[in-house]
């Protein structure tokens, strides 16, 4: 599935946020980056791919001491087609 993954983070936890994520050490375990982007002011949003919730969760855990995170499942058009034309 792909997931729509936003993120902000507050302002005194950014120094520590912006080191971690200059180590680039994440963990990706079944969840494959897509793309992130990030906003000037301390947001973003990634669209990653994921095998399932655990492995989503486990990747999203890495982050929630220091980011406020909501993750939304998406559609391609192709799925969205298949809904639509079910009806």
């Amino acid at each position: 599935m792909i997931f729509r993954v936003d993120y902000s983070m507050p302002v005194q936890n950014v120094t520590a946020a912006q080191e971690r994520f200059g180590t680039m050490e994440e963990k990706w375990d079944g969840v494959k980056l897509i793309g992130r982007w990030h906003e000037a002011g301390n947001k973003g949003f990634m669209v990653v791919e994921a095998e399932d919730a655990v492995s989503l969760g486990k990747y999203s855990n890495q982050w929630t001491d220091l980011c406020d995170i909501s993750i939304v499942p998406v559609m391609t058009d192709e799925e969205v087609g298949q809904v639509l034309s079910a009806s």
